[in-house]
């Protein structure tokens, strides 16, 4: 993993693959940030592209300046990476503290299929293909998802497609938590309503199990991991799922949907309790699917690939002796070995 400091404006770029035909990643901003932080961000990417079969690299940039000094900062980077961006070569995309807005003197040299930004019902077209992903994976553990409880960690626009491309498929919303607490577990059956949750967070972002859980407000956010479902789906941050949560879950089936969602320690101490768990590289493969997707191709098209995608991996993984995590693993670093001389140290785990 190469880490280049800018010259232009404080800040660093993270190249994770020598060789790769293109260089994937987010955009972030704060004047504390550093390279180490945005590690399994990176490798999340690459392993992504190892899954889908494509010669391609995570990356990240770095913007080491205030909010205030933004523009300048997003001005310098676009003029020293001109060459990167204008060739396709460094891909980027809005992240913490950035705007499509601020961000626009590089965006305008994004050379992907931009479909996954297109608007659908509040969230993006890639927050939908990671619901496809996640619960394509979900009902590759379980036999299919109709009749099945499910609980969502980090509910937000990648939730909210979770949330209804699972109750589509027949499932029950018993609980979702964000970064204010944890609501569910009430109402007929114990479930929440599913037009009430999208309504509320699309109103109010996060702060929506407050005013989905009435007078009594809304539980710790460590209260989603109870293991009364059928399956849990985790993404909030890297790291989401800790070594507690798992030992909360038992062996309930968890499909992360974020990078490095999963914990090393969660995942060690879910492997010992035999709980399968989809690593987030194969539920998120929607979005990169669809970045140099044939423009002919509709939102049904990528939709349909993306669940293809994730099953096709699942029947691979499901039901190998180390776990659809690792079978995962050692399926995409076989294709890495294929055109790189050494695998990158380090999994996407938290």
């Amino acid at each position: 993993m190469e880490t280049r400091q800018l010259e232009s404006t404080p800040g660093f770029v993270i190249f994770d693959l020598p060789g790769a035909q293109n260089y994937v990643g987010a955009a972030r901003l704060g004047s504390r940030l550093i390279p180490g932080n945005a590690t399994m961000l990176v490798r999340h990417l690459t392993y992504v592209f190892a899954t889908l079969e494509q010669q391609r690299s995570g990356a990240s940039i770095g913007l080491k300046s205030d909010p205030a000094d933004a523009a300048g900062a997003v001005e310098a980077l676009a003029a020293e990476l001109a060459d990167d961006f204008s060739s396709g070569r460094l891909s980027t995309s809005p992240g913490l503290r950035l705007n499509a807005e601020l961000l626009a003197p590089v965006l305008t040299h994004d050379q992907r299929n931009l479909i996954g930004n297109d608007d659908r019902d509040g969230i993006s077209f890639s927050d939908e293909l990671i619901g496809v992903g996640a619960a394509a994976a979900a009902a590759s553990l379980l036999g299919g998802l109709d009749g099945k409880r499910i609980a969502i960690e980090g509910f937000g626009p990648a939730g909210l497609g979770i949330a209804r491309e699972a109750t589509a498929a027949g499932a029950s919303i018993a609980r979702v938590a964000t970064a204010k607490g944890c609501t569910g577990d009430q109402g007929e059956g114990g479930q929440l309503d599913p037009v009430a949750l999208a309504e509320a967070w699309l109103a109010d972002g996060e702060m929506c199990v407050e005013s989905l859980s009435g007078n009594g407000g809304p539980a710790k956010p460590w209260a989603v991991w109870k293991d009364d479902v059928d399956v849990l789906f985790c993404g909030s941050k890297p790291g989401a799922m800790s070594g507690e949560g798992a030992s909360m879950a038992g062996t309930t089936p968890v499909v992360a949907f974020s990078a490095a969602a999963v914990s090393s320690k969660a995942l060690a101490v879910l492997r010992a309790a035999g709980t399968p768990v989809t690593a987030d590289f194969v539920a998120a493969v929607g979005p990169a699917l669809g970045w140099w997707a044939d423009p002919v191709l509709t939102h049904d098209d990528l939709r349909s690939a993306t669940a293809e995608a994730v099953n096709s991996v699942m029947s691979e993984t499901a039901d190998h002796d180390d776990g659809p995590f690792m079978a995962a693993c050692y399926r995409a670093e076989s294709f890495l070995q294929t055109w790189q001389d050494e695998l990158p140290f380090g999994r996407p785990l938290g």
